[in-house]
């Protein structure tokens, strides 16, 4: 009998597909029940605790310039690919996304839940995660009812006498100009200058696969981890999900379970979902894909985080000192005010260090953001194969709302560039395009390293060229406060520089079943089918005012709890 049609005999209670941020909260969860066997699979490299890679523990997200630890040769339109495509790095190791990205643990806003409600996620109101927020972190600052204390997640936030000499300078900016101190971001839900939330502690990462998947946990007798292993497809007999085809050493498997769990991200999930013949029906018969469902919701209603880069060469005295091995210390919270926006919509990021090379040591950067975008976009598959990736577009921009909201939170970052505290710590500012050159340049390797210290040395010997030098490495020379002056610039200069943050929803979204769009209901069962959920940030209606992490660790434990009880 050959490998292809070699099927498993032995059935798991559930196969849960990606031990990515929310696989690993699941695989955990429910093999607390000693009688539940679970079956987690991996497609990446597996992460052993006590043999854990260096830069997969680092506090500062080293591993995210590992290109081994991401989907090779994925790539993503920020608009649509009639403007180009760019790389976009999506975590393919154990912990996925939570091994490589940065750390940042905001929870997002009460209001951000109401919406996801309103769009029909039953039982997600705010009231409703925030218990699941407090059990998953032992908050090292703050404590109180907003907060748990013995979870598995340690979230902190850097002390004020730590502060680099950027985040100091924006500090006295913001007082200066009576911006407000938020000291919780994650409680305090006000608009001003806050200290960022992370899930680390000074000399270490806290991904799911670190702080879930521990030795204890993976020692159980009824946790099975393959990694490794890529899901062609989820199998079904007729609507009833019965298992996953899987490639691993070079053979073709079946793995057989009662419940199967699509735990593969924002981007894998729905192309998972749609390779297996649920989706556009019309659609799936002109890729030959037999038709289980037709639910046209799967690959819509895609987002992300449209951000843009104001980069700076930073003088010896307004650099972050080496022994602090963070990401971003602070950032500003702002609500563009616009007529039916949601609050908290625009965020601007602080970074003293922008990469892992001595080059990025000494580069810093205001990366203003919109966190509530209107825009979406789409994830599509261009064929049957299982082998050929996704066509993904985020079509940032469609919102003709959204523009203005970047306008707004571009020109507040070149305000706060201008201020005399900031620019004597700088030369002079210049956006920052990243094209797949500068890309090229931020892997981790030698001669990258050899690379990066060379011009390293050369901005610190000859400070007065690097104008010229920055700029022509990221992009076109521009004058920042005669943009912002010019609103029409301004929008051409937004509209061709956007990128975006790594942070997809929205391609699977919970709904009532009587949605067209809608693809899973509020414990991520599937419409339309049996024995199949989806757990992971493609399931969130919106997107949160925050990065994705916490909330998608928050969306499994609270899955998870609703399927034990």
């Amino acid at each position: 009998m050959s490998a292809q049609n070699t099927e498993m005999t032995k059935t798991y209670d559930y196969i849960i597909i990606g031990a990515g941020v929310a696989g690993c909260v699941l695989a955990s969860r429910l093999t607390e029940n000693p009688n539940t066997n679970v079956l987690l699979l991996e497609a990446g490299e597996d992460v052993i605790p006590g043999s854990e890679p260096s830069d997969i523990l680092d506090s500062y997200p080293t591993s995210y310039y590992n290109k081994s630890y991401v989907w090779p040769g994925l790539r993503a339109a920020w608009r649509t690919h009639a403007f180009g495509s760019n790389h976009f790095p999506q975590g393919r190791v154990m912990g996925g996304g939570g091994s490589v990205m940065g750390m940042v643990s905001l929870r997002g806003t009460p209001a951000d839940y109401a919406e996801w409600v309103a769009a029909g996620a039953k039982g997600w109101g705010w009231d409703d995660v925030l218990p699941y927020f407090c059990k998953l972190e032992s908050d090292l600052n703050f404590t109180g009812p907003m907060h748990g204390s013995d979870g598995p997640i340690p979230i902190r936030r850097i002390a004020d006498s730590q502060w680099p000499p950027l985040t100091n300078a924006l500090s006295a900016f913001a007082k200066s100009k009576g911006i407000q101190f938020i000291g919780d971001m994650n409680a305090d839900f006000r608009e001003g200058f806050g200290a960022v939330p992370m899930c680390n502690t000074p000399n270490r990462r806290a991904s799911t696969a670190l702080c879930y998947l521990t030795s204890a946990v993976r020692a159980r007798p009824n946790l099975e981890v393959l990694h490794n292993t890529f899901v062609r497809k989820i199998v079904f007999e007729g609507t009833q999900a019965i298992g996953v085809e899987v490639e691993r050493r070079g053979s073709v498997q079946i793995f057989r379970a009662a419940q199967t769990i699509s735990s593969g991200g924002g981007i894998f999930s729905p192309t998972l979902l749609m390779r297996s013949g649920l989706g556009d029906a019309q659609v799936l018969q002109n890729l030959g894909i037999p038709v289980v469902v037709n639910r046209p919701g799967i690959g819509r209603n895609l987002q992300n985080h449209p951000i843009l880069f104001l980069g700076m060469h930073l003088k010896k005295r307004g650099r972050q000192s080496a022994e602090l091995r963070t990401h971003p210390s602070t950032c500003f919270r702002f609500s563009s005010g616009l007529p039916n926006t949601a609050p908290s919509d625009l965020y601007i990021n602080i970074q003293s260090k922008t990469s892992w090379s001595a080059l990025g040591h000494q580069i810093g950067n205001l990366a203003p953001c919109l966190l509530r975008p209107n825009s979406r976009g789409s994830i599509s598959l261009l064929s049957s194969d299982s082998g050929v990736l996704p066509k993904i577009e985020f079509n940032f921009l469609d919102d003709p709302v959204d523009l203005q909201r970047l306008s707004i939170v571009f020109a507040k970052a070149v305000e706060m560039l201008a201020d005399q505290r900031v620019s004597a710590l700088a030369g002079k500012p210049f956006p920052v395009r990243f094209t797949d050159r500068l890309r090229l340049l931020n892997e981790l390797n030698s001669a990258n390293a050899f690379k990066t210290r060379t011009l390293a040395s050369i901005l610190d010997a000859l400070p007065f060229a690097s104008d010229y030098l920055l700029s022509t490495l990221t992009g076109e020379r521009v004058d920042l406060q005669a943009l912002v002056r010019d609103p029409k610039a301004l929008a051409e200069h937004i509209t061709q520089n956007i990128a975006g943050m790594f942070h997809p929803v929205g391609a699977c979204r919970m709904g009532d079943v009587n949605d067209p769009q809608a693809v899973v209901d509020s414990q991520g069962l599937v419409h339309g089918v049996s024995g199949l959920r989806v757990v992971d940030s493609s399931i969130m209606p919106n997107l949160i005012a925050g990065n994705t992490n916490i909330p998608t660790i928050m969306l499994a434990e609270k899955i998870a709890t609703e399927m034990t009880r």
